[in-house]
This record gives structure tokens, sequence and C-alpha cells, in this order.
């Protein structure tokens, strides 16, 4: 009887929750936390995720413009030092994770007939790769992000592979732009289809002329291809053709800079290599880039990565950024300029083994220059006089002793002011200008800033057969092999 009123009980008990359980797949779906989500939504995310990583106090700053002598840490300078955190060096799987986003909106948007979403997911993914490969040189391209394939344990590419690759993937996405359909979510430039057209051409542009040093031919074939082609190669024409995230100026999406200036910390200041450089030129820019310091109102850098022993300046002494670059809530992250577009036609015309065209090489070095300036508020009248110094004006001959090329170079260095991975990457092709390493290096015996990053430890930890296969020539972390457009000899 028990037995029987003991299985009554079970079987009132399954009748019940069978009741019960019924619409519970829908009621435990977390609506804060979806399966899938629209591409839109994922590109936002993406945009203002890579924004963030990319260009912050903790890579830009403590690091890239460090290497590249636009901006030094007057406060906790350790990075300066290259005693780097392996926190920011495993960004390396933060990027990739970036990339497993990327190709779910080329996978949705190939899945709806929409071309021009999968176009920008693809720039994106060659922006991504590109910075990778100019930080570690040879990385996974071909198998990264596959981890849903199966692929745990992904090969690297050549540097060489991944430069072919991202380049072929840039020619791509512009025709995909070209056969239409809808961007949205885009809040890098605004849903623009022609601004991702100009994008993904001059940043193809600015590949070739990196690669140019390793690979003249290819790169005179693209720059030939997008010069000569206006209407099918449109490239960035005028400071309106910005591609830079702008943030919205409410917490918590404050420019980063801001974030950090209102943390508070108090770590960056400017550098005086590159302070030293506009003054010598009396740079009418250079209102823009810095403050002048508080202590006396003069505008003054320190050297990046001083050694202990050089601690003992005031803080107060040294100029910080400008309130472009720091100070505004809602300020801009800059991904691509127009000034850095006539820089690059400049160097491709006056080089012989690219387009060779003197005419044309200081027409562009000139608009350039006059770019840059106009964006930073400089008058006409004062770009004139800036031009005419000898140290700006092309064929002078300055103190500095720079040809028409260096000046080429040395200017756009200047322009790429808080774009750090692009500054540190052009200081290394051209050696201009002439850096030092830090005098507080922790590692002795280096006549230039890093020419590389290490590798992450995880990879070491999850691909180690894979990792060590390339990392046989890494000096001290940051040295050893150089990157293969950077041709410099009697550097180590």
């Amino acid at each position: 009887m028990k037995k029987i009123k003991f299985l009554g009980v079970i079987f009132i008990s399954m009748l019940i929750l069978g009741s019960c359980t019924k619409g519970w797949e829908e009621m435990n779906v977390d609506p804060n936390s979806p399966t899938d989500v629209p591409a839109a939504n994922i590109l936002t995310y993406v945009e203002r995720a890579m924004s963030n990583t990319f260009f912050d106090v903790w890579w830009t700053g403590n690091n890239t413009s460090s290497y590249a002598n636009h901006i030094a840490k007057i406060q906790y300078i350790d990075e300066n030092r290259y005693a780097e955190r392996d926190g920011i060096i495993a960004r390396w799987n933060t990027l990739l994770t970036y990339v497993v986003e990327l190709d779910k909106i080329i996978e949705k948007a190939q899945e709806q007939e929409n071309p021009s979403m999968e176009a920008v997911a693809m720039i994106l993914k060659a922006q991504i790769f590109h910075v990778m490969t100019d930080t570690w040189k040879a990385v996974p391209y071909s198998e990264a992000a596959q981890g849903e394939a199966g692929i745990l344990q992904p090969n690297y590419d050549s540097q060489e592979t991944v430069y072919q690759g991202i380049l072929a993937d840039l020619k791509a996405a512009n025709s995909k732009l070209m056969e239409g359909g809808d961007i949205t979510g885009d809040v890098l430039n605004g849903n623009d289809n022609m601004l991702w057209r100009k994008y993904a051409n001059s940043l193809r542009m600015r590949i070739a002329i990196r690669l140019s040093s390793a690979d003249a031919a290819a790169a005179r074939t693209v720059l030939t291809e997008i010069l000569g082609n206006a209407t099918t190669y449109p490239i960035l024409a005028s400071n309106d053709d910005l591609i830079g995230f702008d943030w919205v100026g409410i917490s918590p999406y404050y420019e980063p800079w801001y974030s950090d200036k209102i943390s508070p910390r108090d770590d960056h200041g400017m550098c005086k290599t590159f302070i030293d450089a506009l003054l010598a030129t009396d740079d009418p820019r250079l209102s823009e880039f810095a403050h002048p310091a508080e202590l006396d109102e003069v505008y003054r850098g320190l050297p990046a990565g001083i050694s202990e022993g050089e601690e003992g300046f005031e803080l107060g002494s040294i100029s910080r950024l400008g309130t472009r670059y720091r100070d505004l809530p809602n300020g801009i992250t800059y991904y691509m300029r127009y000034a850095e577009v006539e820089f690059i036609k400049a160097e491709a015309y006056i080089r012989a083994d690219l387009l060779n065209d003197l005419t044309l090489a200081k027409a562009a070095y000139e608009a350039g220059i006059a770019a840059s300036c106009t964006e930073h508020g400089v008058s006409t009248g004062n770009i004139n006089t800036y031009m005419a110094d000898d140290n700006v004006a092309w064929d002078a001959v300055g103190s500095w002793g720079y040809s028409n090329q260096q000046k080429i170079a040395y200017q756009k260095w200047v322009s790429l002011f808080k774009q750090g991975h692009e500054a540190w990457a052009e200081t290394r092709r051209t050696d201009i200008p002439r850096l030092s390493a830090a005098s507080g290096s922790v590692f002795s015996g280096h006549n230039r800033p890093p020419f590389r990053w290490p590798y992450p430890t995880s990879e070491y930890t999850l691909n180690e057969a894979v990792v060590k296969s390339f990392d046989g020539n890494i000096t001290d972390r940051f040295w050893g092999e150089q990157m293969i457009w950077d041709k410099r000899t009697g550097v180590n």
C-alpha cells in the first residue's frame, strides 16, 4: 500500500513538474545574454572596443607613442624603460577575439547578401592584422580565430604573407562596397559607404608604402593602381575625410585619455624629442599638441624612459598633452587622417623606384603640411611662414641636413601624433627622426627603441611548438629580428 502511495506521489509530481516546465526553454533565456546578435550590434561593439584597445593610455601612451618619442611617462616610468607587463602584451588575444566577432559579421552579411557590411568587417580585420604583424611580425592570419573550426594551435604566417593577404582583402573590400548593400551599426564612419571605400584604399596605400622598403615592385603596383584611377579607388581627399572614432562624452564612453585624466592620473607628459623639434622650427601646431608647463608657461618635454637617477624634475615643469588630445570627454580617436595620405603620395612620387615624379612629390608634401596645420587651426599665413623654414622648405638646406625625402618622413612623424602604432612603425622604417633607446632601459646595449614586441605568455602555454619556431631571433624581448620593411643597418 505504501508502495502504491509512493508511486502515486511520484506520478502526480511528474505531472505537476511536466505542466510547470512548459515554456521553460523560453523562460530560461536571458534577454541580456543573447545567443545570436545582429551584425549591426557586433559592429558597434567591435569599433568601440578596437578604439579603446589600440589607442588608450596603456598601449599608445605607455608604449608605442613613447617608442616614437611623442609622449613620455613622467610617473610610473617602467614601460618607457621597456619593463613591460605581460598583461598588455596579451592584448594579442584581445585582438583575435575581435577577429572572431568580425568573422561573424562576414558570415551574416554573406547569408543576407549584403556585400557592403561584409566589406566593412574585412577592412577592420585588415586593420587589426596590420597592427599585429607590425607589432609581432609573424602572426596567425590564415588560421587565426578558427577555434570553432577545431584549429586550436594555429600556425603563424610570415609578415610577407600577411601583407599580401591584407592588401588583397582591402582591394576586395572596395569592390564589395561598390556592389551595394546596407551598412548598419557603424559608429566609426557613420554608415557612409564612400568613406569606407576611401578608408580601404587609403589603408591599402599605407600598407603599400611600408612594404615598399622590402618589395618596391609590389608597392608600385598598388600605388599606381590606386592613384591612377580615382573613380574606382577613391582615397581620403580633404580633412573632412577623417577616419576617427568620436566618443560620446558621457560615462562610461569618454575618450580614453580623458578617462585617464579624471581618474585622476598624471603619468604622461610630452617627450623632449617632439617638443624640441617643434620649437626648432617654430611649428605653429605646438599649442594644439601640447600645453605649456604649469610651472613657468614654457613648452618643455621629458626624454622617454629616463633612468632612476634622472627623476629629480618637478612635475609642473613638463608640458602635458594639448586640449584636443586629452582634455575633451567627447574627443576623437584618430585612425587615419588626410595629411597622412598626402605624405604617402609625396614619398611615392619622390622615389625613383616607385612613381618618380618630383613635381607631384613637392605638391603632395606641401599639401600634407597644409592639411595637418589646417586640421590644428593654423591660419594660411602662419602655414606659409612655417613652410619657409629651412628645415621644412622643399629643397632648402636646413640645420638638420634632411633631404626632401627625409623631410617627408619627418612631417609624417609629426602629423601622426597619438597614433602610436603608425608613428613607431614609421620611425623604424625611415629612422627619421633618429631616436635612441631609453636611457633607463632595463636592457643594455641597444641604440634604438624596440623593434617589436615579444609573443605573449599564453602562446608558449597553448601553442608552444608554433611560437618557438618563430621566436629564435628575438633579443631582450624587444629587439633582434627586424620587420621585413625595416632595412636600417647598424641598429640593435
